[in-house]
């Protein structure tokens, strides 16, 4: 057989040839005439790149490449038409124990003469047409087991990134969540010396891991560096605004945890904080996160003048407004702040008065005043009532473009799917503000029958204890008017507790007599309903003591009247005191797991 050396002319493998090449038969190859590194397919792909790319799953043995590399060496660095390897392939579908098998081989060869650098570290550093490395393929198809093969094998090595600007981690931390990917995470952040987080347009591996909400790799990466917090993409979009942007509460949280002055960094272009992408995405818990931890953020505006209030006007969600009002007080005070045109958050809400009509309850109708006038020299009444339809068109305009997210400026990554979250996210905020005025509803509707119900029985007990007081057990005297038992400490106690339970009871009823007024008469607001509820409790409670202290009036009643025939007292207090027994054993049931949890 000749050598490899005096053979130059290509041959192209026969049907029977390449089959045997699939299927890892070593037979049709022993006798082979010809030197193996010729034997090619019309992309230059040799034997071995045919026997790795037809295993469905990774081979028990390694015999096929074992023989085939020690008739034929060069094989071990030959590349194909898109210049890859043997060991990129065996990487890109998880060959592990054949990656070994082609690293042992190399390391069996000489160092190049020139570099020093050892044949084993050539081939992991080789690059396709793509230029990606072995590292590369194997972070693409989150083959972990290979990852820690290589990242071993050439730690201090700085993958950098392929032609379209990703690095190994980079593609990991973009490529999707679960368990194979985090042990690709773990072996290039564990085992590499010099991590390289670069990625096409600016991004880092840290803004890839929030783009696919991989919560766990974007903590991972913030321990390892931290000083990524404050990279930006070549639009100005730092990983915090990717987590404003794409509603990672607990993301932003880590990130502020570690530099709080990230909340501070603007976009270049419209000089957007992450507090402004927040705001228009209405994601009210990430901005009360942002404004937390960076109260001094709530200043800063973006190239029009605009402050994070105006871009939760620019939601055009009147709900998401008050909701941010309420649980965010650090933006009150940006209410009456004015934008190069002059105009405040709530010159923009006149405007949307006549587009959304359920603006119109959020409109300061007795504070309009305070809000001064724009550069047109228009008020927020002006512009309410329509005395300029220009400016309200112009202002209605504006709102059109300011909730573009990062994908907007980049035509590869740019995805439908970002926009259809975002009206997912509106489209849910409706849904649950539709479901909780229900539940408000159904609370009133069962507010209003217990109320019925325990009307009743107030009224009841107040009319049982008020007959009670005048007849009194043991009569009078006739000569005096005075009870008999008068001096008695049964009579007294009984006197007492038929008194307390009868101006608890009338309390009860004059308490739902004022409630009855207060919801008929009174704008329902949430403190309204607050109180509402807070006055029926107290009722109830008023009646449920008047309960307690009706039966007490009835045990020391009974028992001053039959005092004489001792055993008969004793037993009629016990059977009326069976009353707070049963009462407590009912509430313990009913109550003790949150007496317990």
């Amino acid at each position: 057989m000749g050598s490899c050396e005096e053979m130059s002319s290509i041959i192209y493998m026969d049907p029977v040839l390449y089959k045997a090449a699939g299927a890892g038969n070593i037979d049709p190859f022993k006798n082979y005439q010809t030197c193996l590194d010729r034997l090619l397919t019309p992309d230059e792909s040799t034997i071995l790149h045919v026997y790795l790319r037809n295993q469905r799953r990774e081979p028990e043995s390694t015999d096929f490449v074992d023989k085939i590399l020690e008739r034929c060496p060069p094989l071990l660095l030959q590349a194909n038409k898109k210049r890859e390897t043997p060991l990129h392939l065996a990487a890109k579908y998880g060959d592990s124990n054949v990656v070994k098998v082609l690293i042992d081989r190399a390391k069996a060869l000489p160092a190049d003469p020139e570099s020093g650098v050892t044949r084993a570290k050539m081939m992991l550093r080789m690059t396709n047409g793509e230029g990606d490395t072995a590292l590369h393929e194997a972070a693409r198809n989150a083959r972990g087991h290979v990852v820690e093969i290589l990242t071993k094998e050439d730690s201090d090595f700085p993958y950098s990134a392929n032609v379209h600007g990703e690095t190994p981690l980079y593609i990991a931390a973009s490529t999707g969540r679960g368990s194979k990917h985090d042990k690709v995470i773990d072996a290039i952040l564990g085992n590499c010396i010099s991590v390289d987080y670069g990625g096409p347009n600016g991004r880092t591996a840290l803004h890839a891991a929030i783009t696919t909400r991989d919560e766990g790799t974007t903590r991972k990466i913030l321990e390892k560096e931290k000083k990524l917090t404050k990279t930006t993409d070549e639009n100005g979009w730092s990983p915090l605004h990717y987590a404003a942007y794409f509603s990672h509460s607990l993301v932003v949280k880590a990130l502020l945890e570690r530099d709080a002055s990230a909340a501070y960094i603007a976009e270049k272009e419209k000089k957007r904080t992450a507090l402004h992408i927040a705001a228009i995405q209405g994601e009210v818990d990430v901005m009360k996160e942002i404004v937390s931890c960076c109260p001094a953020c709530c200043e800063l505006v973006d190239n029009r003048g605009w402050n994070a209030l105006h871009y939760v006007v620019a939601t055009q969600c009147s709900e998401v407004f008050e909701d941010c009002l309420w649980r965010i007080p650090e933006l009150e005070r940006l209410k009456t702040e004015k934008d190069d045109q002059g105009n405040t958050p709530f010159h923009v809400i006149a405007a949307l008065t006549h587009k959304h009509e359920e603006w119109r309850q959020v409109y300061p109708f007795r504070e309009s005043g305070i809000y001064g006038l724009n550069k047109q020299k228009l008020s927020i009444a002006n512009i309410y009532n329509g005395d300029s339809g220009e400016i309200q068109k112009e202002i209605v305009e504006s709102l059109e473009d300011i909730g573009s997210g990062p994908f907007g400026y980049d035509p590869f990554l740019f995805s439908q799917r970002a926009e259809e979250e975002f009206e997912k996210r509106k489209k849910n905020r409706k849904e649950r503000s539709e479901e909780f005025e229900k539940r408000k509803k159904n609370r009133e509707e069962a507010l209003n029958k217990a109320r019925e119900s325990h009307l009743v029985v107030a009224a009841l007990i107040a009319t049982v204890t008020f007959a009670a007081t005048f007849t009194l057990p043991g009569g009078y005297k006739n000569d005096q008017g005075t009870a008999v038992l008068a001096k008695k400490a049964a009579f007294i106690v009984f006197l007492i507790s038929d008194t307390i339970s009868m101006v608890l009871s009338i309390s009860a009823v004059f308490i739902h007599f004022l409630l009855a007024f207060y919801q008929g008469s009174l704008k329902r607001t949430t403190e309204a309903d607050e109180t509402t509820w807070k006055l029926f409790a107290l009722a109830t409670l008023f009646t449920v003591i008047g309960m307690g202290t009706m039966i007490i009036a009835f045990i020391t009643g009974t028992y001053v009247v039959l005092e004489p025939v001792l055993g008969l007292a004793i037993s009629i207090c016990l059977i009326g005191s069976s009353f707070f027994f049963l009462a407590c054993g009912i509430i313990y049931k009913d109550f003790r797991h949150y007496i317990y949890y």
